[in-house]
């Protein structure tokens, strides 16, 4: 597996913790919560070196990671498989 596919499916960047594993399901929710709240605040948390102009928009962001980390089209298939949307 790509290893920036494996930091961002592990909640990783660049080799650092940026986020703490959360055991709790309180402690998840609340995240998660704080994720929906401010999207844009999350991304950049997670990925820092995204530009501003590109923060707001996911297909923007995604695209970008594809580019600077050698991503594929399969690899973020695989991903979307295991959280199915509706």
């Amino acid at each position: 597996m790509n290893p920036y596919l494996s930091q961002l499916m592990n909640g990783m960047t660049r080799g650092s913790m940026v986020m703490p594993p959360v055991n709790q399901p309180l402690q998840r929710a609340t995240a998660m919560m704080q994720a929906m709240r401010n999207p844009s605040a999350f991304v950049k948390q997670q990925f820092p070196d995204i530009p501003d102009n590109i923060a707001n928009d996911p297909d923007r962001i995604l695209g970008y990671l594809q580019r600077t980390r050698g991503i594929s089209n399969d690899q973020i298939q695989q991903i979307l498989s295991q959280y199915p949307i509706g």
